[in-house]
């Protein structure tokens, strides 16, 4: 699994899992910096991944019409390795991302973009829902 994002917010998402998850050996990050070019960052994401190994990769970037995420279209759709990208990532869709990773990956995916969903809550109207609850018992 590869987390690509603007600036540290790739290492911020690879520490938390660490510290929440424990050592993740088969996750690794890459991150466009300010000075980055575009040459530069694809150069980052080329050797970030694992090109001989067999295995299906799973790429969470963070937007989609971002420059980590258009490198990665470049890098991974150029090449024969099988490949998913997902766009648009939080903290619990890749924590989700991590614990599935033992599946089938087109079947993760498909999980990922409904857990992404469920994930986006309006906090304020679930609070005044459980009030109302609370009020009408």
């Amino acid at each position: 699994m590869l987390i690509l994002s603007h600036g540290a917010l790739a290492e911020g998402y690879h520490q938390t899992m660490k510290m929440i998850l424990g050592e993740e050996p088969d996750i690794t990050y890459c991150a466009l910096e300010e000075d980055d070019s575009s040459e530069d960052l694809g150069k980052k994401i080329h050797t970030c991944i694992h090109w001989q190994n067999s295995m299906p990769l799973l790429v969470l970037a963070d937007i989609y019409s971002g420059s980590p995420c258009r490198s990665a279209i470049t890098q991974l759709f150029s090449s024969s390795k099988k490949s998913y990208l997902i766009a648009g990532i939080s903290l619990p869709l890749v924590m989700e991302a991590y614990l599935q990773r033992n599946g089938e990956l087109s079947q993760i995916v498909d999980n990922l973009i409904s857990v992404a969903k469920e994930n986006v809550i309006n906090v304020n109207e679930l609070l005044l829902k459980t009030k109302q609850n609370m009020e009408d018992e």
